[in-house]
């Protein structure tokens, strides 16, 4: 995934990145978009934007930017997917450790397409992939829909030219997740597993790096030294 900005992107596209962007307090210079091929040769293709923390949001936001164009059912709004990242993330798209929810969140734009149906809270997607979770750097088998529920709620949703669009937030999950969703159910699982008692607990939880040997003797020589001055 090579990070892109293009002029090739319809209306729809290009209404939700400005919505978004302008309520984060973002800009082009603090944005990656990555541009996609089709994802069936004759539907519309969806991309991804990426914000970076601002002063109004303090995380990464990456959002679809395409999903929209789709009309599934008259009783669902037209969706953009959106995912929070912490902080610690950062936009180097081929490493694995950080690509990954990038790869999800599509995955799981492209399962929406594919069930041609509408997003709900609730609803679960889990990946198709031969390892059965994304990559090493993550013990995510797929990801559940909440409403973003960190975000004002005036970036529920907005009105573009001819509808409105609502904006569904992915949670990556792991199999022990989705156990706990079978055992209790969807609603339970975002109501009591998902917040505590600060709130929503919504953001993409990324593994802590293993500290290798050699990082470890120069921690501790570190550590020697500063007692040594004391």
């Amino acid at each position: 995934m090579e990070p892109m900005f293009s002029e090739d992107i319809t209306d729809r596209q290009a209404e939700a990145v400005a919505f978004l962007m302008a309520h984060l307090g973002s800009d082009v210079d603090h944005m990656h978009y990555i541009k996609f091929e089709q994802y069936y040769s004759d539907l519309h293709a969806v991309d991804i934007a990426i914000f970076e923390p601002t002063k109004y949001f303090d995380a990464y936001v990456a959002m679809t930017a395409g999903l929209s164009d789709y009309k599934f059912n008259k009783n669902f709004k037209r969706s953009e997917l959106v995912m929070v990242l912490p902080k610690t993330w950062k936009p180097i798209f081929e490493k694995e450790e950080y690509s990954w929810p990038i790869q999800l969140l599509l995955d799981v734009a492209h399962g929406v397409i594919d069930n041609n149906n509408g997003t709900m809270p609730g609803h679960v997607y889990i990946c198709n992939n031969d390892e059965g979770e994304y990559a090493k750097a993550s013990n995510a088998i797929g990801g559940i829909l909440s409403l973003p529920e960190e975000f004002p709620i005036e970036l529920f949703e907005f009105k573009g030219d001819d509808c409105y669009v609502r904006f569904m937030q992915v949670i990556p999950i792991s199999s022990d997740d989705l156990a706990r969703i079978e055992e209790i159910g969807p609603a339970k699982f975002i109501e009591f597993n998902l917040h505590d008692s600060e709130g929503p607990q919504m953001r993409v939880k990324l593994k802590q790096k293993t500290v290798a040997g050699i990082d470890k003797i120069i921690k501790q020589n570190e550590e020697a030294l500063k007692t040594k001055k004391k």
